[in-house]
């Protein structure tokens, strides 16, 4: 079968490391290079020149496009697959293009920078009747498809309960980098709240299904950040405000009757896990945790616990990735992108689509405005 032609958006002269431009270098990128299913294209960014710089720093083939503007990458005709690995605010603007010309549209989450927006992608996406891919990369998870695998086989009965705890350890709590202080506006639609609780929330989705009713509450306990340049350590501002919020509580109950708990923190130092998942049955209980990285990124350590009314103690459940070798080679910042992009070539089910992250957008609105004016 040939490959999928992709037309990538938001590369960066860059390596692979915490910054501006760099997701798309660590995650997408990585995944496309070793994969028999991929062809990268093109290259779109703000300039057809800052294309062409990073076609050549990555050393891509000189038959790779260079484009200026999301318009003209869509009506390339070479152009299968469109990926959009830009700052959130310009989601909308880049990924309308593709839809319009009817191409397959990948968007990192969030899907766009409103609810709003949200819905007119997902709208676009239905009429061109194309596939669609939102980078809620936690579904692809191993780990979290094997805990989503013991949830459906019944193996602790009637689902009763939920509680997860989640911590975040991307940089201290007071501390962020130069260049993306649009991740501390709450207003942009790109930040702990939308970002880091939302990847949590959305495989929580897969795997519990959503919620019937919801209270929340948001809160602001860092609200000056201290913005660096982490290229040359220099302190850029020392108390830049933020209006994010950086501790949330949520719960409610579920359309499967279970009632449901999922909190989200930052500290200065986490004391072990950075997620601690526990889900309840009639037959039992099952714990799921990670330590260290994001759930989203595929670079921590994941362990499921199970207990039964049959077990006289708790178990661990093995699982294993079962990736071909051209997704184990992708480092683990990016390895869950290249599970969902493997996923989307292979035909699986647990790909999520502009569907999936319009009804994750329409539970992160009803949160926000639960929480209090200030967040509505």
């Amino acid at each position: 079968m040939a490959p999928i032609r992709v037309g990538l958006i938001g590369l960066g002269a860059t390596t692979p490391v915490i910054g501006p431009g760099s997701w798309a270098v660590a995650a997408h990128l990585a995944s496309f290079v070793p994969s028999p299913h991929y062809e990268i294209v093109a290259v779109c960014n703000s300039t057809v020149e800052s294309a062409r710089r990073s076609i050549e720093y990555h050393k891509l083939p000189s038959t790779v496009k260079a484009y200026g503007n999301a318009e003209d990458l869509a009506k390339d005709p070479n152009v299968d697959l469109v990926s959009v690995c830009v700052v959130v605010t310009s989601h909308y603007k880049v990924a309308k293009p593709a839809l319009l010309a009817k191409k397959q549209v990948f968007v990192e989450w969030p899907l766009g920078a409103s609810l709003a927006e949200a819905e007119e992608l997902a709208q676009l996406a239905r009429e061109a009747k194309v596939k669609t891919i939102v980078g809620a990369q936690f579904r692809a998870d191993p780990a979290l498809v094997k805990l989503k695998e013991l949830i459906d086989s019944g193996a602790i009965g009637r689902v009763t309960s939920t509680e997860a705890q989640v911590s975040s350890s991307f940089l201290p709590p007071d501390v962020f980098m130069a260049g993306a202080t649009y991740f501390l506006d709450f207003k942009s639609g790109g930040n702990e709240f939308y970002i880091m609780l939302g990847h949590f929330l959305e495989g929580f989705l897969y795997v519990m299904g959503d919620f019937a009713t919801v209270k929340s509450s948001l809160s602001v306990q860092y609200p000056l950040t201290k913005i660096v340049n982490f290229e040359t350590d220099e302190v850029v501002d020392p108390a830049y405000p933020k209006t994010a919020p950086d501790h949330m509580f949520v719960h409610g109950m579920l359309n499967n009757g279970a009632i449901a708990s999922v909190t989200y923190h930052r500290t200065p130092q986490l004391i072990d896990k950075n997620v601690r998942w526990v889900i309840s049955g009639t037959e039992g209980e099952i714990e799921f945790t990670t330590k260290g990285g994001q759930v989203q990124m595929g670079n921590n350590e994941r362990v499921i616990r199970i207990r039964t009314t049959k077990d006289e103690e708790a178990r661990v459940v093995e699982w294993t990735a079962d990736a071909p070798a051209h997704v184990e080679c992708v480092q683990s910042l990016g390895r869950n992108t290249a599970n969902l992009y493997e996923a989307f070539a292979q035909g699986y089910k647990n790909v999520p689509d502009f569907e999936d992250g319009l009804r994750l957008h329409r539970l992160l609105d009803r949160i926000a405005k639960d929480a209090g004016p200030e967040f509505a």
